[in-house]
């Protein structure tokens, strides 16, 4: 009997109940977040903490403060405190189990006034430290702070208008940055285990002087053990120089990703894009740059998350930088992050060897397989932001024997999918460390027995279209084919004969009406029949 004479309700009515029951409860407007399932995240800015979006979570799966972290909002008049806006904001990272960073602790702008005008040093330190204390007792499950933003272009030594206590937390000392030391192991003293201690600043990428200088504050608080990530901001100013009157994209994307490159291979920690924005009110000119700017961060290995600084028109720093209107339409920009991240490979999951110490020279490293991967890419290297790769190896499947590797030696990991159009991300960092033996009788490169393969749509929900991935093992007659919930044939995708290897074909929707499909997978003797749901 053929799966097209197959009435699901009569054979299958507790799944066709079920199913049901799960469309009515699926939104018409629903979309997953961005960066679900990534590798990394892709959150935003929140302007004041009782106002979040109602279609925050639409998108974004991490959540930034972009003015109830800072002092000057908390502590406004001394010894009075406003933690609701913070309290909102952490409460609602914590419900919804997405990453919550604070921003920040120290900063030259947006600081209290009070702090300026105490004379005595020693009176103003102990505030500080009093505020910093506050900030880490208040959220021990936060994941990251900004514990220094913009040392370089606003520190609190009171020129420009930025506060002025400087010299409370030691001024420029023996180190040349003691006021930057002070704080971060004031914030290591406060915070709870595990929250992330980041530096944060712009205009870092497009001079190597910057650069250099940024290299060196993160290395001085390296040495101390009192940093673990940089963050650096992505505001459009960052892209643009000066010529003439009106400011052109015109710093080199190179000089960027080399510098980038730098502070990533030098000092050895992720990296997170920070205050991500492209404010440009013509539309094409912003998707460009989105394209551009976005994609050189994105696909960077030692870039661990990037924040965007707004997205809903009305509710901005920058006035022309958002993307989804107040209508609830989406800027071309947001149409095409949301596609380039839906067809953007996922990672793979990282099976085993996990943190393994002990492990022989030529370790089996094995993965999940990622929906629509023809071929995986696995690097190994002696650090953890891979630039010192040691072996850099492309297979068809989800094992691979490496090695023989140098004994008694901490290596990283990771592993990302790829297909005729397009390289996904890499999987979370995985550690191994070796021991001094080596397994006899097995080849360095191993993969797994070929088999058959029918995997999940991606996306899935999708509108209106979505991509089918499948493996043969042996080359022969294959059918692919969409069926209604009440077994009806809707769509051939493919029927004929096909080659070994992996496969995969589009599926579009565009004349079909929203909700629960079949699509069954017919080659010799397998059969496969998987769910999928079209929400438009």
């Amino acid at each position: 009997m053929t799966i097209k004479s197959l009435h699901f309700r009569e054979r299958y009515p507790a799944l066709f109940a079920g199913l049901f029951v799960a469309l009515l409860l699926v939104p018409s407007d629903s979309y997953s977040q961005l960066a679900l399932g990534r590798s990394k995240f892709l959150g935003n800015a929140v302007t004041f903490g009782y106002r979040i979006p109602s279609n925050y979570l639409a998108y974004w799966n991490q959540v930034t403060p972009g003015n109830d972290g800072k002092w000057g909002s908390v502590e406004n008049n001394q010894g009075i405190f406003n933690w609701s806006g913070l309290d909102a904001l952490y409460n609602f990272a914590l419900t919804n189990g997405i990453p919550f960073k604070d921003h920040n602790l120290i900063w030259g702008q947006q600081q209290p006034s009070w702090i300026s005008q105490i004379a005595d040093s020693a009176t103003q330190r102990a505030a500080i430290k009093a505020w910093i204390d506050s900030v880490g007792h208040r959220y021990p499950k936060m994941d990251f702070i900004d514990v220094v933003n913009e040392p370089l272009h606003a520190p609190p030594d009171g020129k420009n208008g930025n506060a002025n206590y400087i010299r409370a937390l030691g001024g420029s000392g023996a180190t040349g940055w003691d006021w930057i030391v002070t704080a971060f192991a004031w914030a290591r003293q406060a915070c709870a285990p595990g929250v992330k201690l980041l530096i944060n600043d712009y205009n870092i990428l497009q001079d190597n002087g910057t650069t250099n200088t940024y290299i060196a504050i993160i290395d001085t608080l390296k040495a101390r053990g009192l940093i673990d990530g940089i963050g650096i901001q992505g505001h459009y100013f960052e892209f643009k120089s000066a010529q003439g009157l009106t400011p052109v994209y015109s710093y080199s994307v190179a000089t960027l990703k080399s510098n980038l490159d730098r502070i990533a291979s030098q000092t050895g920690l992720p990296i997170y894009i920070s205050e991500f924005d492209i404010n440009e009110p013509d539309d094409s000119v912003q998707l460009a740059n989105f394209q551009t700017y976005f994609r050189l961060f994105w696909e960077h290995p030692a870039v661990k998350g990037m924040t965007l600084w707004g997205y809903n028109q009305g509710d901005m720093w920058k006035v022309n930088a958002y993307l989804v209107r107040t209508d609830g339409s989406e800027r071309p920009a947001m149409q095409w992050l949301r596609k380039y991240l839906a067809y953007y490979l996922s990672g793979p999951v990282v099976a085993s060897p996990v943190g393994t110490t002990g492990v022989p020279r030529n370790p089996l490293l094995t993965w999940h397989p990622s929906i629509a991967a023809s071929s995986y890419r696995l690097q190994i290297a002696t650090d953890e932001v891979f630039m010192n790769i040691v072996a850099d190896s492309t297979v068809a499947d989800t094992s691979l024997r490496v090695g023989p590797l140098s004994s008694n030696t901490k290596y990283y990991w990771h592993v990302r999918a790829m297909n005729a159009s397009d390289t996904g991300d890499y999987s979370t960092l995985a550690s191994i460390t070796t021991s001094d033996t080596v397994e006899t009788g097995m080849n360095e490169i191993y993969e797994g027995p070929m088999t058959f393969r029918l995997s999940q749509n991606f996306p899935n929900p999708f509108n209106p279209t979505t991509v089918i991935g499948y493996r043969l093992p042996v080359n022969g007659f294959v059918t692919l084919k969409i069926y209604n919930v009440l077994g009806r044939e809707v769509a051939t995708l493919v029927d004929g004969r096909q080659t070994a290897g992996n496969h995969f074909v589009t599926f579009n929707a565009t004349n079909l009406p929203s909700g629960v499909y079949f699509y069954c997978l017919r080659a010799g003797a397998y059969n496969k029949t998987m769910k999928l749901l079209l929400v438009k």
